[in-house]
């Protein structure tokens, strides 16, 4: 029986169990086409192991589990990550080793590498069966096969037990495959000429499966949901299995497209939001892109889903060709003036491989990063501070911040009076370390031994009672060394002395540069860290720890909770962590006062782990799995 592993790696982050939408679809299709395969086994690594393990214990688990075959979906984001994988475990494994995903492009040298045996490019499902059914490959060529068949008549993964939806209780369903676009900056088509569409029995039965579940959301996973030509019959079909609207349904569309009775049928069928590419309103740069749009019938389809309460979300791109600071700024004009602000997205261009892009980007003058997410860094128009100004200019209009600090989560009591120590959740059954303590001195071999138990990402706790500095960067160089890949925070309890941040920073042995280097580059001014947070917690009068990757957190161990005065005077800090010997019907009282209003506070955690629990519950329950928590 040959055994396959299929592994979809998540979208890295600074906090530990927030939803990143890493839902291996396309493994759960790859596993349902070899299903009938008698000699194969094929199993998807479960998303809140795949999503949450870091690089050490996920490679123990994959050398636990012996596969013969092991396969990863490479996307921007995790790529490098992947191939790391696959470098470590080539040797010891001895398996076949298969990259597939948005990556694998003809064009892409970043991701040959002598650990990996071959390559699929495009759709999967008959690449697999092929492979595993012994059908040679070109030498040295990315392994294709058309799946349409199989896409267009075969049941939703999830219909067959192939993909559960628990960790988000989201529901993604296909509906087609192809693009009738070809945007300069998108390689959605990738091996496809034409488009593809889901038997509408096959769709309206997902649908039906995600009523009868009672699951929250589906997510029909189109680039454009108008090009399906049946599309009004299938949604009149879905209105009525969807009658009482519980399920909500989002998807992408062209907002041109919209008329009165489509906006009607949206609205019926339990549509509650639509991401909708603007991108941009220059003229130029949309010719440049290949993408026509009458801003007339756009203002037109987004104000009719408006009405009938679903939400367009606009996307707009800063660093396009034949665009500058004023073009973006007339863009981010139009979106405010119109009322399409409500729910808005500013990227900056990433030019992808295989992209119309990335091909002519000398004679388009795009200079960008060699390394994911591939972010501009200038184009001939528009020069690096003026892609920062324009980032600028657009959270001022909206009042809004694209690229956030991360939450403030750094409980670590599991009772008022409790000790300090390590902090362990629960990952589908597997033990996880979240939070370790660096308090004393501890052998280096036990802070080698748990560095293969850590969370992506992790969290290390450095308490003033330890003096020596050797040791504690020691420990770090121990764990990133383990876990080159996974982001982590290390929060200084009350230091006598402020932390060397640059010293510690050339102890890391994190991967340089980082993919949130590049995707975070805009959080701060100039380029840099932004894979390790250092964070401060003390009662100083005022905040003394700042900079890039920084942040100052007051220590509020008052016998009282802080009153809205107290909060307004620690206004300059980046937060505030509670530590008040105070019962839990007052602390939940206090809570649910405050919760309404989180968004004109500053950032807040509690360092009882119950209590910071319940708070994000308050504030923040929709970006959280509940699953992920201390054991």
């Amino acid at each position: 029986m040959t055994q396959v592993l299929l592994i979809q790696l998540p979208i890295p982050k600074l906090n530990l169990g927030k939803k990143i939408g890493n839902i291996p679809l396309g493994g759960a299709c790859l596993k349902q086409a070899a299903a009938a395969l008698p000699h194969v086994n094929v199993e998807v690594l479960p998303e809140i192991l795949a999503s949450y393990m870091g690089d050490a214990a996920l490679m123990d688990l994959i050398l636990e589990k012996k596969p013969d075959l092991l396969g990863f979906t490479v996307y921007n984001w995790n790529v490098e990550r992947s191939l790391y994988l696959c470098q470590q475990l080539k040797q010891r494994l001895g398996c076949r080793i298969v990259l597939g995903g948005p990556e694998v492009t003809p064009d892409n040298l970043l991701i040959r590498s002598h650990a990996v045996d071959e390559y699929v490019c495009g759709e999967g499902e008959q690449a697999l069966v092929d492979l595993l059914n012994g059908v040679i490959a070109p030498k040295n060529a990315c392994r294709s096969a058309c799946s349409e068949k199989i896409f267009r008549t075969t049941p939703s993964p999830y219909l067959d037990n192939f993909l559960e939806p628990f960790a988000e209780n989201l529901m993604l369903l296909e509906t087609q495959r192809g693009c009738p676009y070809r945007c300069g900056y998108c390689f959605y088509n990738k091996a496809r000429g034409s488009v593809s569409f889901k038997d509408p029995r096959l769709l309206l039965d997902g649908v039906q499966w995600a009523v009868d579940r009672k699951i929250s959301e589906i997510y029909l996973l189109d680039p454009s949901l108008n090009a399906r030509p049946d599309l009004k019959t299938v949604l009149k079909h879905i209105a009525v299995i969807n009658r009482d609207r519980h399920v909500a349904i989002n998807s992408e569309i062209r907002a041109e497209s919209i008329d009165p009775k489509m906006a009607d049928l949206f609205m019926q069928a339990g549509f509650t939001g639509f991401e909708i590419g603007l991108q941009t309103t220059n003229k130029k740069a949309l010719s440049i892109m290949n993408r026509p749009t009458n801003l007339k019938k756009f203002i037109q389809g987004t104000r009719m889903l408006k009405e009938r309460g679903i939400v367009p979300r606009i996307d707009l791109i800063s660093g396009l060709p034949g665009d500058d600071l004023n073009g973006f700024r007339r863009s981010v004009e139009f979106v405010k003036e119109n009322n399409l602000h409500y729910d808005v997205q500013v990227f900056p261009l990433s030019v992808l491989p295989g992209t119309s892009f990335r091909r002519h980007s000398e004679e388009l003058g795009l200079s960008y990063e060699p390394a994911p997410p591939y972010t501009i860094i200038q184009t001939d128009t528009f020069s690096s501070e003026d892609i920062m100004r324009s980032f600028d200019y657009a959270e001022s209009l909206f009042d809004l911040t694209f690229f956030p600090m991360p939450e403030l989560n750094i409980a670590w009591k599991k009772h008022l009076a409790a000790p300090l120590t390590d902090i362990w959740v629960s990952l589908d059954s597997r033990r996880a370390l979240a939070r370790l303590f660096i308090d004393r001195i501890r052998p280096l071999e036990t802070i080698e031994a748990l560095s293969r138990f850590m969370t992506f990402p992790y969290q290390v706790y450095v308490n003033s009672s330890l003096k020596d500095e050797r040791f504690i960067l020691k420990c770090l160089n121990i764990l990133t060394k383990n876990n080159p890949f996974s982001a982590f925070e290390i929060i200084f309890i009350e230091p006598e002395t402020l932390p060397d941040v640059p010293a510690y920073l050339d102890h890391l042995a994190l991967k340089r540069p980082h993919y949130l280097d590049n995707d975070l580059r805009f959080i701060h001014g100039n380029p840099g860290n932004r894979a390790a947070l250092f964070t401060v917690v003390s009662k100083a009068q005022y905040p003394v720890f700042e900079g890039d990757m920084k942040r100052h957190i007051y220590l509020w161990n008052q016998n009282d909770l802080p009153e809205q005065k107290d909060i307004d005077s620690l206004a300059d800090f980046d937060g505030i962590l509670i530590d008040s010997p105070v019962r839990d019907e007052i602390a939940s009282t206090w809570q649910d006062h405050f919760a309404p209003s989180v968004n004109d506070l500053p950032q807040i955690s509690f360092s009882r782990l119950d209590l910071q629990e319940r708070w994000i519950s308050l504030t923040l329950g929709d970006e959280y799995l509940e699953t992920v928590f201390w054991v």
